[in-house]
């Protein structure tokens, strides 16, 4: 299959990925956001799954304004890093990326850690989604900054999309009594949400690169959410 490939700047200095692999492609289209790592192998390796599926994909890349992620090794660096990041300008390039994707039928977002986060949190408050799919991002933030000013609990009431969750039961940063509050908050819509747990799956059990890369959880969750983009996007047919 062909693919064209662009990288689109946006505002502020947002920067999109945006991959199609035809005329088929045209009817779909996912918003896919990168864990702390960026644009690297592992997401390259989704995004061709999602084009092999029929979709158009619009990559996020979360540190393009910021010279490039933080070092993987220097994990103070990564939560520094990641604290820096502010919330709204997270989710205009989401929003900015949903623009690139078009006039297709159905859209989603889907993303992985950093990038789950801004999933869940866009499928509250960027337009245009119909569905969004995160694998272990941050339920509750230790501390609110003027980046992020906001728990991302309390902004669940604006959800329009359809949301599925994946989290590992051996995730530091997604503990039960976290994952229990979102999904208790979620059961209180009318708008579908699903969460899957994952035993003894820590956090990246998605990525073969990360420690905790757990294969068959891997392949698992994958398939969960091919169907739930199935289930709840327009078009396709």
């Amino acid at each position: 299959m062909s693919v064209s490939r662009q990288v689109l700047g946006g505002p502020r200095g947002a920067s999109v990925i945006l991959l199609a692999g035809g005329e088929a492609a045209a009817d779909r289209g996912v918003v896919l956001c990168p864990e702390v790592r960026g644009v690297d192998a592992n997401i390259e390796d989704y995004a061709a799954r999602l084009l092999d599926e029929g979709y158009r994909v619009a990559v996020v890349d979360p540190w393009a304004r910021h010279g490039g992620p933080p070092a993987l090794d220097a994990p103070e660096a990564i939560s520094a890093a990641v604290a820096r990041l502010d919330d709204g300008l997270a989710l205009a390039d989401v929003g900015f990326a949903r623009d690139c994707l078009g006039a297709v039928a159905g859209a989603a977002v889907l993303g992985f850690c950093l990038g789950g986060l801004h999933a869940r949190l866009a499928a509250a408050c960027v337009p245009g989604f119909h569905a969004a799919v995160e694998f272990y991002g941050r339920i509750v933030y230790p501390t609110l900054t003027p980046q992020k000013p906001v728990q991302p609990l309390d902004l669940l009431p604006g959800r329009r999309a359809a949301l599925l969750c994946h989290f590992g039961t051996a995730d530091p940063a997604a503990p039960a009594a976290h994952v229990d509050e979102l999904e208790r908050r979620l059961a209180f819509q009318p708008i579908p949400a699903r969460v899957h747990r994952y035993p003894g799956c820590g956090h990246g059990f998605a990525n073969p690169a990360s420690p905790s890369g757990n294969a068959e959880a891997a392949t698992l969750a994958w398939s969960r959410s091919l169907r739930w983009l199935d289930e709840h996007l327009p078009g396709g047919g």
